[in-house]
């Protein structure tokens, strides 16, 4: 994530880590623009991140669940048929992250603890924001009786949420992790883009697009969101 600079002016990258000699180009592979991590962690803090952050999106899975009436948690195949609406995916994510955060500071003796807060709240920002702004674009045009039933309006909103949802995450984690603008921005271009596109299926997911209810994208869900707690986590 973000660490200290001298007087170097700031530069547009995706990583908010700052370019130096001994590191060469490792910022600008697409390993590190995915992970974020120069140093691979060992194998017993990668299961400590992955189990909290597995537990963590577990947890609020087995509550929606037992909210849902037509499933009650009777058995374990029901957490497959949750039905995600905005509440449930923000808190679905939110557990997620917050779970492969806290397990990876615990796990991790280093200085990386600032960065892997960092990490997660970009983490937060990227799968909330495009989810928001898709989530409330579409409850604007359903109960607008005119575009309620326009596909062309629909697909419209989608784009436009998820073209402006994701550099808006990445200028709120900005001003949240360096308030003071001290540190180079984490900037977003096209290729981290596609490479992080996953993060935003919950937007995907609310948007109800028929190709993702047909393909059942929701069950992917919660895995991919624990994914996003495990990197957040192990991020250094």
């Amino acid at each position: 994530m973000i660490t200290s600079v001298s007087n170097k002016p700031k530069h547009s990258v995706f990583s908010s880590f700052q370019e130096v000699s001994h590191t060469g180009n490792v910022y600008s592979t697409l390993k590190y623009k995915r992970n974020h991590r120069i140093e691979e962690p060992d194998l017993k803090k990668k299961v400590i991140v992955a189990s909290g952050s597995a537990v963590a999106t577990l947890l609020p899975m087995l509550y929606f669940a037992k909210k849902q009436p037509e499933l009650g948690l009777k058995k374990i195949t029901d957490l497959l048929k949750i039905k995600y609406e905005l509440p449930q995916v923000i808190g679905l994510s939110t557990a997620s992250i917050l779970g492969g955060v806290v397990t990876g500071i615990a796990a991790d003796k280093k200085a990386n603890k600032k960065r892997k807060i960092q990490e997660g709240v970009f983490q937060f920002m990227n799968a909330t924001v495009p989810t928001l702004l898709v989530g409330g674009a579409m409850k604007l045009i359903e109960d607008n009786v005119k575009y309620k039933n326009c596909k062309k309006v629909k697909v419209a909103a989608i784009i436009t949420g998820l073209i402006a949802g994701m550099p808006l995450a990445a200028f709120i984690s900005n001003i949240i992790n360096d308030p003071k603008d001290k540190e180079p921005d984490r900037k977003l271009t096209l290729k981290d883009s596609v490479i992080n596109m996953d993060d935003a299926l919950g937007a995907l997911v609310v948007a109800k697009i028929p190709v993702v209810e047909h393909l059942h994208l929701d069950k992917l869900m919660p895995a991919i969101f624990a994914w996003c707690g495990y990197r957040a986590g192990q991020s250094n």
